[in-house]
């Protein structure tokens, strides 16, 4: 049994039975001192522990204030990307591109600081499909990557032709000539299974559309399977002739997204949406579409 002999810091303070007939004995032998020394001493020991749990409580609640402020640090989405123009590449004067620019954009939006990481492709990929909280672009939304990202916000359509050399006799429209060539194309890219569907055997991958088209300009392949408005605005930035290429068969198309780690929070993911839902009314949107993709090749 317990009895309740005064409060502390608000709370009722309890005493054990034993405790309290120990003080009473206490008086008749000691006088009142000991009375109230044997009373203080009770208080005193039934206060500790609620003073410890007030203790435990701060500790706690402290430390989950501080893992949800780092959370939410480590759930900012940080945007990748690989060099493929018109989206995004280093061209001579810096970093541009029609998402390379939207994410920028959006990041103002948002008072955000940080910069897009440039990364060889198929590495860009592989980070914000296994990563917490990255973003990349522009990743083609295809069947065996529906559900490996949340698709963000719509590019554009491409179409993916085959290019070689104007110089070559081959038929560069016909499908079986074309199977009997060595086909370059973009490392990581899902598109090389449009080429195996078709039973193309020499697919020839290299890290980015440069080194694709100095493959084919040295003829050690005979032809690249890729998205039309990559490889012309490839062309163009790096250097080449477009004369010295002419486009053949196309063969299937896809949707361009700027895509998010599936694990992305839902409220950063809608944050990114709302910024660039500011960016179409206000034109933006409208005008760098027309910058970088009106004619297929950058506007100069």
């Amino acid at each position: 049994m317990f009895t309740a002999i005064s409060r502390f810091n608000g709370r009722i303070a309890f005493a054990p039975q034993s405790t309290f007939q120990g003080a009473r004995r206490a008086v008749f032998r000691s006088g009142p001192q000991a009375w109230v020394a044997a009373l203080s001493l009770a208080l005193w020991i039934q206060a500790l522990p609620v003073a410890a749990q007030s203790t435990t409580q701060s500790t706690t609640q402290s430390a989950a204030q501080s893992a949800t402020s780092e959370a939410s640090k480590n759930s900012a989405l940080e945007w990748v990307a690989g060099e493929l123009p018109p989206f995004a590449w280093l061209g001579r004067q810096g970093p541009q591109g029609l998402a390379y620019e939207l994410a920028a954009q959006m990041r103002s939006k948002l008072n955000r600081s940080g910069e897009t990481t440039f990364y060889p492709w198929a590495r860009a990929v592989r980070m914000a499909q296994t990563g917490p909280s990255f973003g990349v672009f522009p990743l083609a939304r295809t069947p065996d990557r529906e559900l490996h990202f949340n698709w963000l916000i719509p590019l554009t359509t491409v179409h993916y032709s085959f290019f070689s050399l104007a110089t070559d006799s081959f038929d560069h429209f016909d499908t079986e000539a074309l199977k009997a060539r060595r086909i370059g194309v973009l490392r990581g890219s899902p598109i090389i299974k449009n080429l195996q569907a078709e039973r193309f055997s020499k697919i020839v991958e290299a890290k980015d559309y440069k080194d694709l088209l100095r493959l084919l300009e040295r003829q050690h392949i005979d032809a690249i399977y890729a998205g039309e408005p990559m490889l012309r605005a490839a062309i163009e930035e790096f250097g080449f002739k477009s004369a010295t290429f002419r486009r053949g068969l196309s063969l299937k198309s896809a949707e361009l997204y700027m895509a998010t780690s599936i694990a992305v929070d839902k409220p950063e993911a809608e944050l990114w949406l709302q910024a660039y839902r500011e960016l179409e009314l206000d034109g933006t949107v409208a005008r760098l579409q027309k910058k970088y993709l009106s004619t297929g090749v950058r506007e100069r």
